[in-house]
C-alpha cells in the first residue's frame, strides 16, 4: 500500500509492535476515507496525511499523535465526524484532530477575521494538549514542500502566513529543525529570485573556503580532545532565510555577513561547557561583546548553550556554540524532546510559561484579530529576562517597561504602582528593561493607573488591565451623562421616562443591536457610541399613543376617595395626584392603575378590557392611607437599618413589609412597603431618608415586577 512502507520504517525504530499495528489499522481507515480525493498535484490526497505522520515519526512522537496526523483532515474533508473518531480511536485522538480542524461553520466578516479565529482556536487547543501544534507544524511543513502546483499569488500568501505564524511558533517551542525548514521554504515561496541568487552565492563561498572550514573543525577537535563526546564537533551554516533577514535588518551586503558558519561543540556535562569555552578562547581570539551565556539565562523556549564569536584563520569570524548532548537535542527538537528523548524538566517549565501567556492573552482580549495581534507582540517577540527582588526570573517581550513588569507580577501591583527601582536606582515607569535587570516596584494604596501609561506599556496584559480600570472609572461618568441626555430630551417633549411602561422601553431598545437594558443604553449614549434620537422618537410616539388610547376608550367615570385602598391595583400602588385609569377586570371588579403601569398596558393593548375614567376625590372627613414601595441602598455598617426605621417612626410612617439583601461587602439593598397619606408625604419622606449618612440611594418603585435583586442598578 502506497506510503505505508516509509511510515512503518520510521515508527519501527521506537514504537512497539502493538502500537504499530494500531497505526496500520488507522492507515487503512484514512486511505478509505480520502479514497476519491486528489491534491492539486494530482496525487492521491491521503499522501498528505501520511507525509505529516512521517514528519512526526522523525521526531519520535507518540502513537496518538501519529494516528491523529493520519486522521487530521478526516473531519474537515470527509463525512466522518469528531464523534466517529472518538468512538473508533478514542477521545484523546479525537481531541487532537478537533484541535487542528478549521472553524468552517463560523461566518466571519472578512478573511483576516476567519484566519484569526482559526488561529485562536488552534492555540487554545494547544493549551489543552500541546501535541496539536506538532501536527499543525508538520501539516504546514508538508504543504510548503508541495507548493509547486499552486499559482504564484497563492504561493506568496501561504509563504507569508508561514513566516508570520508557523515559523515563529516552531521557534517559540524550540523546534529548530522544523523552524529552519519552514523559513527556508517560505523564503523561496515569497522571493524565489532572491532565494536562488543567495543560494548560488553561498555555494560559491562553500567551495572557496571548504579547506578553511575543515581546518577549523580539525583544530577544534584537537584542542578539545578528551573534553568533547564522540563526533562532538559539528559544523552548521546559517539558513538562506537567516542570511537574507540579517542583510535586510542591518542594511548590509552578503559580503558583510561575518558569521555565516557556526560550529557546535558537544560536551558531556554543564561544567565541561565552561572548560571548553576556555580552550576555544585559547585557540582563537574572542571578539568583544559577542559572547552570550544561554546556560545561565536560558531563552524563553528553553534553549541553552554558550555562544561565542572568535577570529579564525585569515581573521574569518566564527561562531562557536558549546552545549551538552541534551541541550543540543532540546535545541533541535524543543518540547518534542519530551516525547522522544525524555528531556523535560526545564523544557516543561518554559512550555508552561508559554501556555500561560496564551491563556492570559485570551482572557484579556475580546476579538480574535486583537488576540492574534497580542500573540504576535507578546509571544512571538524576543524576550528580555529580568529579576524580582527575591531573585525570581521574569521573561517579558523585548522593550517591556517597569509598568509591564508590575502588571506581570499582579494586576493590583500595576494599578497601585507609583515608581520603580532598577538595580537599586530610581527609574521612570517608562524605563525599557534590559537583560538581567533587578526590578523593584513601589506602590501606594491611593494610587490609580494613569492613561499616559498606555503610550509606553508593551504587553497585552498591562494594556488590558489599564484600559479595564480606566473604563470602569469613567463608566459612571458616561452613564450619568447619557442618562441626563436621554431623560432631559424626553422631558422637553413632555415625557417623564419613569411614567413609560417597560414594554414601550423594550420596544425602543429593540432597534439597537446588542443593547438590551436601559442602563447599557445610557452608558453607550454617554460614550457617544450610539444616537439616542430613534429611541426618543419611539418613546414619545408610543407613549402619546397610549395616552390617546386612554382618553378615547373612556366609557364611564369613577371617583376614588382618599383613604379608599380597596380598588388600588397592587401592581403599581398609585398615590393621590398620580395620573390614574380604571379597568373592569375579569371578575367584574374595578381596578385603579397608574397610567404608566406595565401590567395595565399589557391588559388594555388588545382592546378586550373595559377602561374607565378615574380621578381622585377628597372629603374633609377622610383619613387617607395608601401603600407605596421604596428601594433603599444602604452602607453595610452596624446600625444602618436602625437609622432608617427610626426616621420612619419619627415621621409616623408605618412599614407594611420589609426585605433585605446584601449587594456586596460594602452595600445592602432594602425593599419595603410603607403607608403614607399622599404622594407629597412620600417624597418628603424620601428627601429625609436621603439625608441620612448611611443612605446611598432611595427611590419609589412603581411596578410590582420589582424584585429586590433586579432593582440593584448595574451597567451591563
Amino acid at each position: 500500500m502506497f506510503c505505508f512502507y516509509s511510515l512503518n520504517q520510521l515508527i519501527s525504530k521506537y514504537l512497539p509492535a502493538e502500537e504499530r499495528l494500531k497505526i496500520a489499522q488507522v492507515f487503512i481507515f484514512g486511505a478509505d476515507a480520502h479514497e476519491t480525493q486528489v491534491r492539486s498535484s494530482g496525487e492521491p490526497y491521503f499522501t498528505h496525511p501520511v507525509a505529516v505522520a512521517c514528519i512526526l515519526a522523525e521526531l519520535h512522537m507518540d502513537v496518538d499523535t501519529i494516528i491523529a496526523a493520519l486522521l487530521h483532515d478526516v473531519v474537515e474533508d470527509t463525512d466522518h465526524t469528531a464523534e466517529d473518531i472518538a468512538t473508533l480511536f478514542g477521545d484523546k485522538v479525537a481531541e487532537l484532530v478537533e484541535g487542528v480542524t478549521k472553524l468552517t461553520q463560523i461566518r466571519h466578516k472578512n478573511k483576516i477575521e476567519q484566519q484569526a479565529e482559526n488561529f485562536r482556536k488552534m492555540l487554545l487547543s494547544v493549551t489543552k494538549d500541546v501535541r496539536v501544534i506538532f501536527i499543525k507544524l508538520a501539516d504546514r511543513l508538508h504543504n510548503m514542500q508541495t507548493l509547486a502546483p499552486l499559482k504564484p499569488e497563492k504561493k506568496r500568501r501561504i509563504s507569508k502566513e508561514t513566516l508570520d505564524v508557523f515559523a515563529p511558533l516552531a521557534h517559540r517551542l524550540g523546534i529548530n529543525t522544523l523552524k529552519e525548514q519552514l523559513e527556508t521554504l517560505a523564503f523561496e515561496g515569497m522571493n524565489p529570485y532572491r532565494y536562488h541568487i543567495l543560494e548560488e552565492k553561498v555555494k560559491k563561498v562553500e567551495k572557496n573556503k571548504e579547506k578553511v572550514f575543515q581546518q577549523v573543525k580539525d583544530a577544534l577537535a584537537d584542542k578539545l580532545s578528551g573534553i568533547v563526546i564522540d563526533d562532538g564537533i559539528k559544523s552548521r551554516k546559517k539558513t538562506l532565510y537567516s542570511i537574507y533577514n540579517k542583510m535586510r535588518k542591518k542594511g548590509i551586503s552578503f559580503d558583510d555577513i561575518m558569521d555565516m558558519y557556526a560550529y557546535k561543540v558537544i560536551v558531556p556535562n554543564r561544567i565541561d561547557c565552561y572548560v571548553a569555552l576556555g580552550k576555544v578562547h585559547e585557540l582563537y581570539k574572542p571578539i568583544p561583546q559577542r559572547f552570550k551565556d544561554y546556560i545561565a539565562t536560558p531563552k524563553a523556549n528553553g534553549y541553552r548553550s554558550i555562544h561565542t564569536v572568535v577570529l579564525g584563520p585569515y581573521n574569518i569570524p566564527l561562531e562557536i556554540q558549546i552545549k551538552t548532548d541534551h541541550m543540543d537535542c532540546q535545541a533541535e527538537y524543543g518540547i518534542a524532546a519530551h516525547w522522544s528523548y525524555k528531556i523535560g524538566e526545564k523544557t516543561d517549565k518554559a512550555l508552561q510559561r508559554w501556555l500561560k501567556k496564551i491563556s492570559d492573552i485570551n482572557v484579556y482580549t475580546a476579538s480574535s484579530v486583537e488576540f492574534w495581534e497580542n500573540v504576535k507582540s507578546d509571544i512571538f517577540s524576543n524576550d528580555v529576562f529580568v529579576f524580582t527582588p527575591q531573585g525570581d526570573i521574569v521573561d517579558l517581550p523585548i522593550n517591556s517597561t517597569c509598568i509591564d513588569f508590575a502588571y506581570f507580577i499582579h494586576t493590583d501591583i500595576g494599578n497601585k504602582c507609583i515608581s520603580a527601582k532598577v538595580n537599586r536606582k530610581p527609574v521612570p515607569l517608562n524605563y525599557r528593561l534590559k537583560q538581567g535587570d533587578n526590578v523593584e516596584i513601589v506602590t501606594s494604596v491611593v494610587a490609580d493607573p494613569n492613561p499616559a501609561w498606555l503610550e509606553f506599556a508593551e504587553t497585552s496584559r498591562a494594556k488590558s488591565a489599564i484600559k479595564d480600570f480606566l473604563k470602569q472609572q469613567y463608566r459612571n461618568i458616561d452613564y450619568i451623562r447619557g442618562k441626563d441626555i436621554v431623560e432631559g430630551e424626553l422631558r422637553l417633549l413632555g415625557v417623564d421616562l419613569k411614567e413609560v411602561p417597560n414594554e414601550i422601553i423594550d420596544g425602543a431598545l429593540f432597534n439597537y443591536e446588542g443593547i438590551d437594558t436601559i442602563n447599557r443604553f445610557y452608558l453607550d449614549t454617554g460614550l457617544g457610541l450610539i444616537d439616542p434620537n430613534n429611541f426618543i422618537d419611539f418613546i414619545v410616539k408610543h407613549f402619546n399613543d397610549m395616552r390617546s388610547a386612554y382618553k378615547k376608550s373612556a366609557m364611564a367615570k369613577i371617583q376614588i376617595r382618599y383613604g379608599d385602598d380597596s380598588r388600588i391595583a397592587d401592581c403599581c400602588l398609585p398615590l393621590p395626584n398620580d395620573e390614574i385609569v380604571g379597568i373592569v377586570n375579569e371578575e367584574g371588579n374595578v381596578e385603579v392603575h397608574r397610567k404608566s403601569c406595565n401590567e395595565l398596558y399589557s391588559k388594555i393593548k388588545d382592546g378586550k378590557i373595559k377602561q374607565i375614567y378615574a380621578d381622585w376625590f377628597t372629603n374633609a372627613d377622610d383619613d387617607p392611607s395608601f401603600r407605596a414601595r421604596l428601594s433603599i441602598m444602604l452602607k453595610n455598617i452596624p446600625g444602618a437599618i436602625a437609622k432608617i426605621t427610626a426616621t420612619f417612626a419619627r415621621e409616623g410612617v408605618n412599614i407594611r413589609s420589609f426585605d433585605m439583601m446584601f449587594v456586596d461587602n460594602k452595600h445592602a439593598k432594602l425593599a419595603c412597603v410603607v403607608v403614607v397619606r399622599n404622594r407629597r408625604e412620600l417624597y418628603l419622606l424620601i428627601r429625609l431618608v436621603r439625608k441620612i449618612d448611611v443612605c446611598v440611594d432611595i427611590e419609589r418603585i412603581l411596578n410590582k415586577l420589582f424584585d429586590i435583586s433586579s432593582s440593584i442598578k448595574s451597567v451591563n
